[in-house]
């Protein structure tokens, strides 16, 4: 898959939906708690003297709906497929096999989502949301996006589950929010696109600009859509405000031109439907089961703002700082240029971070014990377990799955788990495996409610029941 994605949500048709039928909608699981009136929670803190606030809501599924800084609304809600959000599409069916995290097509502009949020966690500059993704298109449907007809699925839901954590002045720059999406894919699949973050704004944000971070230049882009291997910002006319994103993981190497999208859809008649849209996507092939992750890094501010802050995050993550751009490439008059299309420049891959070792990891050897758990606690159950080695202390790689460790006495203490809210008890973080296929010890996750679901083994059939390939402990 080496073309441009399209729009997670169906283009002109689809934005202007205004329906939904209530009664097909989802609530929250009864754990949810919402910290604020409405069904909402925000974290925000301060950027050049004014609050940078994010916010999600129960009518998104614990999709971002908000964004704000200096006065001004980035983000445009209007419907379920709008937001800043996650989105896959599998196996060449396009919007037919498109797990999306806020929602369905058919939830329209209404209150309710038909994704379901299962859990949602809310600290001082972080917040953690856990999903179970709406399919875009229900089943027998179709759209103009879908290339093979009406997608394999049965029901409006899928068994995806969308995991992210958000963090405000992520690698240490206050204008960053780290955005990291772990997909827990219920089955294999022979290819997948990842739209790990994908955010619709107002139409005021139509000037596109690329931005390389290695090299320090910037140059106008054309409206798209279009796709490139560079961060596009996405800003207003005067460049007061503005929008960027960045992945050290981008460009892949199968797709060095690929990665950043930008669309334009400005000029969509009707009240609040114009918006334009930038998005961070990652394309597999022969995808397993089980978690994949991913880290984009949303910048926000002034155009310069976010340019100085996509070169921080370089710099931050091991890529070294950003050359001197050429005076030109800054002139105030470049926002005004005519925007013809823009050859996608050559980028600079960020080498692989280290296997830096994090926490130590054991498995139960004594049967009818704990055999084949894997846990931090060479004494699990006192009984007798092995190391087998460690998980990373950071991702190497956009694949490496998180992993958290049980921390409820008597329940899950010391328990390795893929789920940060395993039995909806207390874990903490405890680093990242290696991606499936590295060198190291191979781990699974169990798949089966009420028997195994979220627990790490050796064994993927643990306790004779289903598991999936997770990741692998470093030696």
């Amino acid at each position: 898959m080496t073309a441009p994605i399209r729009p997670t949500r169906p283009a002109c048709a689809a934005l202007l939906l205004a329906g939904f039928a209530g009664s097909a909608r989802a609530a929250d699981a009864p754990s949810i708690a919402w910290p604020e009136p409405g069904g909402r929670a925000t974290i925000s803190r301060p950027f050049k003297g004014s609050p940078l606030a994010v916010g999600v809501s129960s009518r998104t599924a614990g999709a971002i709906d908000s964004l704000t800084w200096g006065g001004t609304q980035f983000i445009n809600a209007r419907d379920h497929g709008r937001e800043l959000q996650s989105a896959a599409a599998f196996d060449g069916y396009g919007e037919c096999l498109n797990p999306t995290e806020a929602g369905s097509d058919a939830d329209g502009t209404g209150p309710r989502s038909t994704s379901l949020l299962t859990a949602l966690q809310v600290g001082a500059d972080t917040l953690e949301t856990r999903s179970q993704m709406a399919y875009w298109i229900g089943p027998g449907a179709t759209t103009g996006n879908c290339p093979k007809g009406p997608g394999p699925h049965a029901g409006p839901r899928s068994n995806d589950v969308l995991a992210k954590r958000v963090t405000l002045g992520a690698e240490g720059v206050a204008n960053a929010i780290g955005y990291r999406a772990t997909y827990v894919t219920a089955e294999p699949h022979a290819s997948a696109t990842f739209e790990a973050a994908t955010a619709y704004m107002p139409p005021d944000f139509a000037q596109f600009w690329s931005y390389d971070p290695a090299t320090g230049r910037s140059a106008p882009l054309s409206a798209g859509p279009a796709e490139q291997g560079v961060p596009v910002i996405l800003a207003n006319a005067d460049g007061s405000r503005a929008m960027g994103v960045y992945s050290p993981a981008l460009p892949q190497p199968s797709v060095p031109n690929a990665g950043y999208g930008r669309f334009n859809f400005a000029t969509l008649p009707g009240p609040g439907n114009a918006t334009v849209k930038w998005n961070c996507v990652f394309r597999e092939n022969n995808v397993p089961a089980g978690a994949h992750s991913y880290t984009c890094y949303v910048v926000v501010g002034t155009l310069e703002d976010v340019k100085a802050g996509i070169a921080a995050l370089r710099t931050a993550l091991g890529g070294g700082p950003a050359a001197q751009a050429p005076r030109a490439a800054q002139a105030p008059q470049a926002a005004q240029a005519p925007r013809a299309a823009i050859a996608p420049q050559a980028a600079v891959a960020p080498p692989p971070a280290a296997r830096a070792p994090g926490t130590a990891l054991y498995v139960g050897t004594q049967g009818g014990c704990n055999a084949g758990e894997v846990t931090i606690d060479p004494g699990y159950k006192g009984c007798a377990t092995a190391p087998i080695g460690a998980t990373l202390a950071q991702p190497g790689n956009p694949g490496d799955p998180p992993v958290y460790v049980g921390t409820a006495a008597g329940l899950d203490a010391g328990l390795v788990t893929s789920n940060p809210r395993h039995l909806d008890a207390g874990t903490r973080p405890i680093g990242y495996l290696a991606r499936p296929g590295s060198g190291g010890t191979p781990l699974y996750v169990g798949t089966q409610a009420g028997c195994n679901a979220g627990v790490v083994s050796t064994n993927p059939a643990h306790l004779d029941c289903s598991g999936a390939p997770l990741g692998v402990a470093v030696r």
